[in-house]
């Protein structure tokens, strides 16, 4: 390979993906070396492991590899179905090994300001890690959770001077607002996209014991800045609703995406999802709205229809571009106590022909103005 023209070396290695087969071309020569480093060291893969978070800091510490990190990912899992162990299961955990895993994870993830060219960090996180004789260990939630507040309070005291803008956080299990009070002190946040996927009521009540317990989604929104463009907040595993939500006080002048799904919308509306929507009619340009329901208390009257929502949007969102409403929106539901939060079949078929006329004038009223309805 050595009197291979450079192009067609960098060819080859364009060609490849596989990281083993990379590693193997950058061995062949010092120019393989060259040409190939940028590429396999430009994702960085961290495990929930002791190995893997000690492999991590020796990237951290080289001043040869450190400069070609753009994004970090961690404990990415292809095909893995999240469960919390229920409070009548047990584990043994080894709690010294656990408290070295997370004095490792947070002494790594602080240090992310030393790579100088990091855009991006995403946190997967699993009730799972794997021991320092390689068996992986399903975690108590009470490790799982303490584990989440230790990364995420590590990440978010590095991204007050590292350059990442983009945040993304998978499994989030959130809890009382005050376990996150690092969060609001990020005064100056750099991010332009945030990503929030929450664990859902019904699979964190189990655990629990209680068929309502969430945190709010704002406790892991940065304060109000102009810098965040992209916002997604997603329930993946089933609906999420927060009686504690309150998201009056997050203003973002820029934001131009918004994706929610499977996220209630409360009838509170000055604190809830609806208010916090027609906020941002100026800057909005995308919004997508997939899976989501309206929340039902009883037998209030102060309950939010969608024909309602639909038409405060259709009147405030004016600069609106895009709109995509996939066919699980527009229902309701309500907690019941002991499924814990269910659609609510009644309302569902009372309210249907109110609340499709008024989407479809809201469509309509988009195509008139020629923007991109899904």
């Amino acid at each position: 390979m050595r009197d291979f023209p450079i192009e067609l070396v960098n060819t080859v290695i364009e060609n490849v993906s596989a990281t083993a087969d990379l590693l193997c071309l950058r061995s062949v020569n010092a120019t393989c070396q060259d040409l190939v480093t940028p590429k396999v060291f430009r994702k960085l893969c961290i495990q929930n492991s002791l190995q893997s978070v000690q492999n991590f800091q020796k990237v951290l510490e080289s001043d040869t590899l450190a400069p070609h990190v753009r994004e970090v990912v961690y404990d990415l899992r292809d095909q893995e179905t999240f469960r919390l162990l229920q409070s009548s299961e047990s584990v043994c955990s080894d709690e010294l090994e656990i408290a070295e895993l997370e004095e490792a994870l947070t002494e790594a993830f602080c240090a992310l300001p030393q790579f100088t060219g990091l855009e991006s960090i995403s946190l997967n996180f699993w009730p799972k890690y794997v021991t320092q004789s390689g068996q992986e260990v399903q975690e108590q939630p009470f490790w799982f959770t303490n584990r989440q507040l230790t990364v995420l309070h590590a990440v978010h005291h590095a991204m007050r001077t590292s350059r990442a803008s983009s945040l993304s956080l998978n499994n989030v299990v959130l809890m009382s607002s005050a376990c996150y009070d690092f969060v609001s002190s990020l005064t100056n946040s750099p991010l332009s996209h945030l990503a929030l996927s929450v664990v859902g009521n019904g699979e964190v009540s189990p655990w629990s014991g209680s068929k309502s317990l969430n945190g709010s989604l704002g406790s892991l929104l940065p304060p109000s800045n102009s810098k965040l463009s992209s916002l997604v907040l997603r329930s993946p595993m089933g609906l999420y609703h927060s009686p504690a939500s309150q998201l009056s006080s997050f203003t973002y002048p820029s934001l131009q995406s918004l994706v929610v799904e499977n996220i209630m919308f409360d009838h509170v509306s000055s604190d809830g999802v609806e208010a916090f929507i027609a906020r941002h009619k100026h800057s909005l340009r995308r919004l997508e709205l997939r899976s989501c329901a309206s929340y039902v208390a009883g037998d209030s009257t102060g309950n939010a229809h969608w024909s309602a929502i639909w038409e405060r949007l259709r009147s405030e969102l004016t600069n609106l571009e895009e709109l995509v409403v996939d066919s699980g929106s527009q229902g309701y539901a309500r907690l019941d106590p002991t499924l814990g939060y269910i659609p609510h079949i009644k309302l569902d078929s009372e309210r249907a022909e109110d609340d499709m006329k008024a989407f479809q004038e809201f469509y309509a009223f988009l195509k008139t103005r020629k923007c991109i309805v899904a």
